[in-house]
């Protein structure tokens, strides 16, 4: 049969990994779960490597009007008082830099270019099985509806279907940690660090077990403020007393951890919306293909978000397995994406054990260069398009 693609999962890497097939000339379709909903309060940092990705996405110009790149990263006590001023040694160039956006905003510039490229993108769209056989793989529908392709990827994130028919017994363990997402708007807010984070200032407050990043992350939207709070807590925490929790409650427990006065407490006050999430990975699997499907992004390799590499990796794998399935057999693209990739995989996996942000940082006692340490993540990672 002719080469066809079948990509569950609209998110990220799915939309990416559509677009580099039909630059390719592969034909593909993407099916996803949900209708598509823009949230408010979600972002991420998108590393060097990632940026680079959406250059060749041909994306660099959307891109530049929907993020920001700070080049400075100050960090701080939850009492405003600065620890470390870091040059984030920015390149002058766009596509080397790493920058700070709203999910929704990258969801949407993808979608658009998906759109223009010609990929089908289907919503409401829910898979509950898929079968194969020597020559292909047939993806089944809540609805009835049934699809058969050359190639299934699974690009359907922590929770994946594909995953989980695979591996069905490699399950989501609770990685000691909860975060937060929120989103403000500098013009409610009215102080030295909103002034700090329009000049283009990141700030990174820590406390014992907690931090607090916030950064602009959109040039011209009012609600252009983005941050995240994590921290370590060891026994999942109660839906109840978390992710059940109206705003007012959530901002009223920020509050009690970080203060209930001056400027940290008012960017918490005056955040629009807030959206809280428990930390969940997946034991690693055997391997990432079995026959004709594949897994990519956080369906294959959970990347804590606590890394801060979790959509640069996901937008690595869409355009690596793309550029493999351009060149070789099927059966070859799916090893060398795992051979070639592991290694960086793993590397972001591991910082974890070495430096995570998510147990803070105690500075009442002074500060101690053992609180800090490097990793083996190698800072100039890249993958190009053409060869």
């Amino acid at each position: 049969m002719r080469q066809k693609i079948i990509i569950i999962g609209a998110g990220i890497s799915g939309l990416s990994l559509a677009i580099f097939l039909k630059k390719a000339g592969i034909d593909c379709a993407v099916y996803e779960n949900y209708p598509y909903k823009r949230i408010e309060g979600s972002s991420f940092r998108i590393n060097k490597s990632g940026v680079h990705v959406m250059k060749e996405l041909g994306i660099e110009e959307q891109i530049k009007k929907s993020s920001h790149s700070a080049d400075r990263m100050r960090l701080l006590t939850t009492d405003n008082t600065e620890i470390a001023s870091i040059n984030l040694m920015q390149h002058s160039t766009f596509s080397k830099r790493s920058i700070y956006m709203q999910r929704s905003d990258l969801i949407e510039i993808l979608m658009s270019q998906a759109k223009s490229s010609g990929v089908e993108i289907h919503y409401s769209k829910k898979l509950t099985s898929f079968s194969q056989d020597a020559s292909s793989v047939t993806a089944c529908f809540d609805d009835g509806h049934q699809e058969m392709g050359s190639l299934l990827v699974g690009a359907d994130g922590l929770h994946s279907t594909v995953r989980n028919q695979m591996f069905p017994n490699h399950m989501l363990d609770y990685a000691k940690s909860w975060a937060l997402y929120g989103i403000a708007s500098s013009k409610d807010i009215d102080n030295e660090v909103v002034q700090n984070l329009m000049s283009g200032d990141e700030l990174f407050y820590f406390t014992e077990n907690a931090n607090f990043l916030i950064s602009k992350s959109h040039p011209t939207n009012e609600l252009n403020l983005s941050w995240q709070s994590s921290g370590y807590q060891e026994r999942k925490i109660p839906k109840e007393e978390f992710e059940f929790k109206n705003l007012d409650e959530i901002k009223s427990d920020l509050l009690q951890r970080y203060g209930e006065h001056g400027a940290l407490s008012e960017i918490i006050k005056k955040s629009f919306n807030i959206i809280p999430k428990q930390i969940y990975c997946v034991d690693p699997i055997p391997s990432w293909s079995k026959g004709r499907v594949v897994v990519i992004g956080d369906s294959a390799h959970t990347i804590n978000p606590n890394t801060g590499y979790g959509c640069s990796v996901a937008l690595e794998d869409a355009m690596y397995l793309a550029k493999l399935l351009k060149k070789h057999h099927y059966t070859d693209a799916l090893y060398y994406l795992e051979a070639d990739r592991k290694d960086r995989i793993n590397a972001i996996q591991n910082t974890l054990e070495i430096f995570d942000v998510s147990k803070g940082f105690d500075f009442s006692n002074g500060f101690d260069i053992g609180l800090f340490s490097g990793s083996t993540i190698d800072p100039n990672y890249k993958i190009d398009w053409e060869d």
